[in-house]
């Protein structure tokens, strides 16, 4: 496990041909927006089940280690959000890594490291965090929202489709829900007028 601060993780990002747009969002170098969006459950059974298919999409044997880039993680209440904190810099520092999340707010994970990301995801997902999860190998990455909302892009169609087919249980769509739902209330707004 190694920390990198936010200049760090741009660097490693652009070597994964990963560029960061004007709203801070990672998108591919050139390719057109290959993406779908699932829904981030609640209980924390499921997240757990959903952390692991994430890192595990492959099998197992493939997990190549990536990228956990922490964005906002000082989102809602300090005193319930504190734990999470504890929880991912204690976890740093038994890996001898004393930076804050403020100084070093992403964390590189090597392919013997499946535990470890695993329990740093499982924090990011179930508190909301608006963080990147991007694999060392396999040409796409997760963007977790604050609102539940998970991206999942990719660089070709294929592994789209494969994820797609991988996350079936988790109903995804092409459209991001919250988006569609904000959509869908505007209508009705202007209908009522």
């Amino acid at each position: 496990m190694k920390a990198l601060t936010t200049t760090e993780a741009r660097q490693w990002c652009s070597r994964s041909e990963l560029v960061t747009t004007r709203d801070f969002s990672l998108k591919y170098k050139g390719a057109s927006e290959n993406k779908f969006f699932l829904t981030a459950p609640e209980e924390h059974r499921e997240i757990l089940v959903l952390a692991r298919a994430m890192l595990i999409f492959r099998g197992e044997a493939n997990f190549t280690g990536g990228l956990l880039w922490l964005q906002r993680w000082s989102i809602g209440s300090p005193q319930l959000v504190r734990a999470g904190w504890r929880i991912c810099e204690d976890i740093r520092r038994a890996h001898g890594e004393f930076r804050s999340l403020e100084s070093a707010p992403a964390q590189l994970f090597r392919d013997d490291e499946l535990v470890e990301l695993h329990a740093f995801l499982i924090q990011a997902i179930a508190f909301g965090w608006v963080t990147d999860f991007i694999p060392s190998a396999g040409g796409f990455f997760f963007h977790f929202k604050d609102n539940r909302q998970i991206s999942v892009a990719t660089k070709s169609l294929e592994t789209l489709n494969e994820l797609r087919s991988h996350f079936q249980h988790w109903h995804p769509t092409d459209e991001d829900p919250m988006v569609a739902k904000m959509a869908s209330m505007k209508k009705a707004r202007q209908k009522a007028h």
